[in-house]
C-alpha cells in the first residue's frame, strides 16, 4: 500500500476516533449535565419542601399565639366586667343593713354562726346599723359581748374569746366565698343573652 493510502486510513481513523471520542465527551457532557439539572432540582425540591415546611410551622405558631392573644383578651375583658359587677355588688351591701329581709334574716344567720363557735365566750363585731338588733338577739345568751366596728361588715363576725374560732359571717365574707360560683353564673347569663 502507497504511503499517500496509509496515510488517508490512518487520517480517516484518526477522524473517525477523533468523532468517536467527540461523540463520547459530548454524551458524558450530557449525562453530567442531566445529572447536574436532576441533583439542583432535588435540592431545590428539598429547599422548597423544608421552606414550606417552616412557614407552614411558622404560621401555625402565629395562628396559635393570635388565639391565645385573643382567649387572653377575652378571659381580661371577662375579668374586668366580672371585677365591675362585684364591685357594684360590694358597693350595695352597707345598705342592705337597712333591708326588713336582712333584719329578719339575722337570727338564723347569727344563731348558724354561734353554733360554729360553740358555747364559749364570744365577741360579736357589727356595724352600729344592726347593733341593736343583735344586742337584741345576744340578750338571750349573757355569753355575747356586742361590739361596734364600722368595718366590721354588713352581718356579724364572731370570735370566741380565747381567740381560737373566728366566723366572719358577713355578706361581704359570704360574697368572696361565692365569688367563683357567681361569676359563673354571671358568664351563664350573658352568654344566654347574647
Amino acid at each position: 500500500m502507497p504511503l499517500a493510502d496509509l496515510l488517508a486510513v490512518l487520517e480517516r481513523d484518526a477522524e473517525a476516533q477523533a468523532e468517536a471520542e467527540l461523540a463520547a465527551a459530548r454524551a458524558a457532557a450530557t449525562r453530567i449535565e442531566t445529572d447536574a439539572a436532576a441533583r439542583l432540582d432535588g435540592r431545590r425540591a428539598d429547599y422548597v419542601t423544608a421552606r414550606q415546611a417552616e412557614l407552614r410551622a411558622a404560621t401555625e405558631r402565629a395562628i396559635a399565639e393570635a388565639q391565645w392573644r385573643a382567649r387572653a383578651g377575652v378571659l381580661e375583658a371577662r375579668q374586668r366586667l366580672l371585677d365591675r359587677v362585684f364591685a357594684a355588688a360590694r358597693k350595695e351591701l352597707p345598705g342592705v343593713a337597712r333591708d326588713p329581709a336582712f333584719l329578719d334574716r339575722l337570727p338564723r344567720d347569727l344563731a348558724a354562726a354561734r353554733a360554729y363557735v360553740g358555747d364559749a365566750r364570744v365577741t360579736a363585731r357589727c356595724r352600729p346599723e344592726i347593733a341593736a338588733a343583735v344586742r337584741a338577739l345576744a340578750a338571750t345568751n349573757g355569753a355575747v359581748t356586742v361590739v361596734e366596728d364600722e368595718t366590721a361588715g354588713t352581718g356579724v363576725r364572731l370570735m370566741a374569746a380565747d381567740g381560737s374560732v373566728e366566723v366572719d359571717d358577713t355578706l361581704e365574707a359570704r360574697l368572696e366565698r361565692w365569688l367563683p360560683r357567681l361569676a359563673l353564673a354571671v358568664m351563664r347569663r350573658l352568654a344566654e343573652a347574647q
